[in-house]
């Protein structure tokens, strides 16, 4: 493992938050001031333990040992303990929240400021360990050092109050450390369209006082660390939340150029392409950032197999202990590959004897099929099948998740691979990109800008290993809308999009209430097999479930003002 992603735990207690609430500030021993900021060492190992917050909330089967996708359209989870089902049900509250992480992120942005607070003065706190001239040259590189993680310190704080807002709404933005019990009290909301032009500023602010790149600094040993490119990524991020339906209900479009024109400013960049490895971009594992021109920033390393034994198909030696079952859905989103085409359109080609031949590629790299060879069998999700529906713990829709599994780990020897997540990458900032501009000027016209909605859209598609046809000319601003919707479904599937997207467009009243659909697949006497698609599950969503409810252990304290419906 790198030495960046060992030393994100150091000496994390001497600069977290421990209760149970972002109002609660003790901090172990209270040597952050005596005994941490108190030369160069420590400084940085304070500040990589900022990132250690990514490392506890994003990655694999994270919500009740379920994926998130598991809480939206994309998929079941086989567990029906899990808490993830809270969501499916509609029986999640302020009190019983599946992935309330209130706590857990202002907890983060406490550590952000606590470290931005104790070391604004880093230059004369190094130069006491270097006084003499011979020194120089090394008090110069670490207050370089340091002066790149206060920006990161920044941008962390930024990412953090973002995916509160995208959860919660307008949240309290806090860019200090306050230990007064009477200020505390009186902390409130400050409203959303406030928190992104914080986010966005800090975003701006920062881009040139953070690294350009840590790909080939230091032998790859720091990849891992914030960017200038990802706070430009995150700023594309949160501007398209801002224009979303959900908080843009007038359909100001201004907001539209401005997302439009974040996203540009990435592609614009030129560093960035599409991975002709679609699968493998998902195996990309240590140091992601160096191994892929497509990742822009990605939470390092998690060396286990939690992941595959949770989700290799139930037949393999310890697979399906809790898997995330992909839907019906999320299956018949993807298109025929030759005609392009939705398969329930005329002329697209499909077969319904023979559902999984001649479709998108992506849909064999992130979803295991019937009769898909795996691990030196054909996976068998057919009723009476080793892999298949009726089995304790196996697949409840007939599909078994692909994306992120690597399949050459021997699970009977314990063995694992390192993963990363994903936090940005280049095929978002595409997307991004085209539903802004589509939205403010229609699918083929540019503006100011390079490329049309339509050939970032296009470009996504067509990359080397997917190559699906170009779409069609001619199509309105609606028919844009909609297959820029089904391009995100397809292309980010089980990388917490769709959860989110289906919010901030204000669909989840459709989406989120339609039936989750599995496939019973029988196996006839001369080997073929039959195909029906069936009901898996009723799901329930209420209007007022597109943001999340704020804590009631906050609320209670007075100032913060409760979401609507809860």
């Amino acid at each position: 493992m790198k030495a960046f992603e060992k030393i994100t735990f150091c000496l994390l207690s001497l600069i977290l938050a421990t209760g149970c609430d972002f109002l609660d500030r003790e901090i172990s021993a209270n040597y952050h001031e005596k005994e941490v900021f108190v030369n160069y060492e420590r400084m940085f190992k304070a500040g990589t333990g900022m990132y250690t917050f990514m490392f506890y909330h994003f990655g694999f089967n994270r919500v009740g040992s379920a994926m998130l996708a598991a809480a939206c359209d994309e998929a079941d989870h086989a567990n029906k303990n899990s808490t993830i089902h809270q969501f499916n049900e509609g029986v999640w509250t302020s009190t019983s929240n599946p992935e309330d992480c209130w706590s857990h992120f202002y907890q983060a942005i406490r550590s952000t400021n606590l470290f931005l607070r104790e070391t604004e003065n880093y230059k004369e706190l190094l130069l006491r360990d270097l006084t003499i001239e011979s020194n120089r040259q090394e008090y110069e590189l670490q207050t370089r050092d340091i002066a790149w993680m206060r920006a990161e310190a920044r941008f962390l704080r930024a990412f953090y109050h973002f995916e509160l807002v995208k959860r919660y709404g307008g949240v309290p933005i806090m860019t200090k450390v306050i230990d007064d019990e009477a200020e505390l009290a009186k902390i409130t909301r400050d409203d959303f369209d406030r928190c992104i032009d914080f986010i966005v500023g800090e975003c701006d602010e920062i881009q040139l006082l953070l690294k350009d790149t840590w790909v080939g600094y230091d032998d790859n040993t720091w990849v891992g660390r914030a960017s200038g490119p990802a706070a430009m990524a995150l700023k594309s991020r949160a501007l398209l939340y801002a224009a979303s339906k959900l908080h843009n209900p007038d359909n100001d479009k201004e907001k539209w150029y401005e997302a439009a024109k974040a996203a540009h400013d990435v592609i614009a960049l030129g560093k960035y392409s599409l991975s002709s490895d679609y699968k493998g971009l998902f195996l990309l594992g240590e140091g992601a950032e160096s191994r892929s021109p497509e990742v822009i920033f990605a939470v390092q390393g998690w060396n286990d197999n939690s992941y595959e034994k949770a989700n290799y198909p139930i037949g393999y030696d310890q697979g399906g202990l809790n898997c995330t079952c992909p839907s019906q859905n999320l299956v018949d989103a993807y298109e025929m590959k030759a005609t392009g085409k939705n398969i329930w359109e005329m002329g697209s080609g499909y077969d319904p004897a023979n559902p999984y031949a001649g479709r998108d590629p992506r849909l064999a790299m992130s979803i295991l099929v019937n009769n898909t060879s795996f691990k030196g069998r054909p996976v068998e999700c057919w009723v009476g099948g080793i892999d298949g529906y009726g089995r304790e713990n196996a697949t409840t829709t007939g599909y078994y998740i692909r994306k992120y599994v690597n399949e050459n780990l021997d699970l009977t020897q314990n063995q694992t691979s390192v993963h990363a997540w994903i936090l940005f990458r280049y095929a978002e900032i595409l997307l991004n990109y085209a539903e802004a501009l589509n939205e403010y000027l229609g699918p083929e016209s540019k503006g100011e800008f390079t490329m049309t909605a339509k050939a970032a859209v296009d470009a996504v598609r067509t990359r080397v290993g997917v190559g699906l046809p170009i779409l069609p000319p001619g199509l309105t601003q609606d028919e844009m809308r909609a297959r820029i919707y089904n391009e995100r479904r397809v292309e980010l599937a089980f990388e917490e999009h769709r959860f989110f997207d289906v919010r901030r467009w204000k669909i989840a009243e459709q989406t989120e209430n339609e039936p989750i659909m599995g496939m019973r697949i029988s196996k006839e006497g001369d080997g073929s097999f039959s195909y029906r698609a069936v009901m898996q599950e009723d799901r329930v969503f209420r209007d007022y479930m597109y943001l999340y409810p704020i804590p009631e252990a906050e609320v209670h304290k007075g100032a913060i003002e409760q979401n609507p419906g809860w």
